[in-house]
């Protein structure tokens, strides 16, 4: 994962100095490139500190709240009295009760060495 060395807030911070002195100017004194600084004015825009501040916060709650939207939809799918539920299966593995008939092994007989004495 990407080391993060600017906050959300420091990163508003650096645009609206941009905004005021040449980018070139404000990377470099930031120790940042130029193309940074125009990737976070296109994910922050025209937001404010306190903008940024909310914006996390709702991000957050926003979170939350899916997170309890699936856990109600897994409760509502699962019948009343029967356990929670599990995966039992991971990554489409098939059981050999679940394989068709004609896809299990069968056994075959020993082949023979030699042809049979004739009589």
């Amino acid at each position: 994962m990407k080391k993060v060395r600017f906050t959300e807030e420091q990163m508003v911070a650096v645009l609206r100095e941009a905004d005021r002195n040449p980018v070139a100017e404000v990377a470099r004194k930031h120790k940042v490139s130029e193309q940074t600084i125009y990737v976070w004015r296109r994910r922050f825009g025209t937001l404010q500190l306190a903008d940024v501040k909310r914006l996390r916060e709702l991000e957050a709650e926003n979170a939350k709240l899916k997170r309890m939207v699936a856990e109600r939809e897994l409760s509502i799918e699962t019948p009343s009295g029967s356990r929670a539920w599990r995966p039992t299966r991971c990554c489409g593995e098939r059981r050999q009760s679940d394989a068709p008939a004609a896809r299990r092994k069968r056994r075959r007989p020993p082949r023979r060495t030699s042809l049979p004495d004739p009589v």
